[in-house]
């Protein structure tokens, strides 16, 4: 009888310090090697807000973590780009799949010569971040500004497409008085937290809303638009119809999931209508954008130098600080994503935005059409680490 509680004793040991050693492990190996490991991400904050927002990006950095990255939290003090790039490039080696840059944090400016309006057109260019393996150099006339249609971008020892994706948090381009700058982030990261946890829901349906401009290519709009199928879109483009007001009617009160919208447009609005009469069928500014309630989550903007982030009153940034948005992607230049259909299959088969972003611009035609340089302001605003499947 002692001898078995003897072995009784010593069994139970054994499992109470496997028990103990496992609580010890777990949560490292949890962090360090998660089941399915998918990358690098680092997250950038701008040292001026980092302790402001400590809470919200520290639980932003683990819901990542637990996404299946490893995620390294990084306040940045410098205003200088070539650095921040370095970084990147020295993390390239590791497996870094992307960055996300919360606040202030340095850009590249680019241009080219527009002849038809006979001036330069002078934009942020995250290309610079994303492409880890091309040459840019600012050499042909030296101002801390790209000339693109210099050959100041070339392919260097790969080529002129991104590597990575790099995605702006920040709300600092808006204008509105009295805007609260700090509550802006916060209410992002709350609602991002509630998305990601459950708490926030949209159905699988989608609007695709296109203006007259490109309404008699409505059937390849819509057949490339692959993430959404049959009934889980809505189409406008019949020209009548597709005015300010109808638009603004669908986005504040429809619950949408995603939204692609293809109009003319300057930074601060939308000008609705034929191209020989621009604005005829309603103007919508970023006034409008702040003073109703908008329901969708992700937005793809085929509107002219809407995500200029630059730019005071950028309706980009206003899309992402509205009500339920999470991600904006857009151009800072003109332009914006056409040939659009690697970037919505990707997004169908479960990718995270910013990683169909980069199959995107890597699609042959895409490539063959940059010969114009029309993809160098192609930028995200928000979370790029979200999918659709998320809702």
């Amino acid at each position: 009888m002692k001898k078995e509680l003897k072995a009784i004793l010593i069994i139970g040991t054994i499992l109470i310090a496997a028990v103990v050693s496992l609580s010890i492990i777990l949560p490292y190996f949890k962090q360090s090697h998660p089941p399915t490991y998918k990358g690098l991400v680092y997250i950038y904050v701008d040292s001026s807000i980092h302790d402001t927002l400590f809470s919200e990006i520290t639980q932003y950095k683990q819901d990542v973590i637990d996404q299946g990255y490893s995620a390294e939290l990084i306040s940045w003090s410098s205003n200088n780009v070539s650095e921040i790039k370095q970084h990147l490039i020295n993390a390239s080696s590791q497996g870094l799949k992307g960055a996300v840059l919360i606040g202030d944090l340095p850009y590249a400016m680019a241009r080219h010569w527009d002849s038809l309006h006979g001036r330069h057109w002078n934009y942020p260019c995250d290309l610079y971040l994303m492409d880890l393996d091309g040459n840019w150099s600012d050499t042909t006339t030296p101002n801390g500004i790209f000339d693109i249609d210099q050959n100041e971008h070339t392919n260097g020892t790969g080529d002129w497409t991104p590597e990575i994706w790099i995605a702006r948090i920040s709300p600092s381009s808006i204008g509105a008085t009295g805007f609260n700058y700090t509550a802006a982030y916060k209410n992002y990261f709350d609602r991002n937290y509630k998305l990601r946890h459950g708490f926030t829901s949209r159905p699988h349906k989608a609007l695709l809303y296109i203006d007259d401009d490109w309404s008699s290519y409505k059937d390849e709009w819509l057949s490339n638009f692959t993430a959404y199928t049959g009934s889980e879109v809505d189409c406008y483009w019949n020209d009548p119809t597709t005015t300010a007001a109808n638009y603004m009617n669908n986005i504040s009160t429809v619950n949408y999931e995603f939204v692609h919208l293809l109009v003319h447009s300057w930074p601060t609005q939308h000008l609705f209508g034929p191209p020989y009469a621009l604005g005829s069928e309603g103007i919508l500014t970023h006034e409008n954008i702040y003073g109703n309630s908008t329901l969708p989550l992700f937005y793809n903007l085929f509107a002219c130098f809407s995500c200029n982030y630059t730019q005071v009153n950028n309706t980009g940034t206003y899309y992402l600080f509205s009500d339920n948005t999470l991600t904006v992607i857009g151009s800072s230049r003109d332009g914006g994503m056409d040939l659009y259909q690697p970037f919505y299959d990707d997004l169908s088969q479960g990718a995270i935005i910013g990683d169909a972003f980069v199959t995107w611009f890597h699609n042959p035609e895409i490539v063959k059409w940059n010969k114009e340089l029309l993809y160098y302001g192609m930028t995200i605003l928000g979370d790029p680490l979200l999918t659709m499947y998320m809702t």
